[in-house]
């Protein structure tokens, strides 16, 4: 599903008070994947996404990493 087709599908479900669950759920009820758009945006984004865990060198991201 595009970004448009989950936002008109969540809407639909709200309206409907149904759950939102499966392709539907919220980013924080799904995993940690990270999805970039394909813009300017998306791209420096990326890059500062990639940047920060370089700079961390192979040091754990936070307690949980550990």
């Amino acid at each position: 599903m595009t970004r448009g087709e989950l936002r008109k599908a969540r809407k639909a479900a709200r309206a409907a008070g149904r759950p939102l669950a499966g392709e539907l759920a919220l980013r924080d009820d799904r995993d940690d994947r990270v999805a970039f758009s394909e813009s300017t945006a998306g791209y420096r984004a990326r890059e500062r996404w990639a940047s920060y865990y370089d700079a961390l060198n192979g040091a754990p991201d936070g307690e949980e990493d550990r």
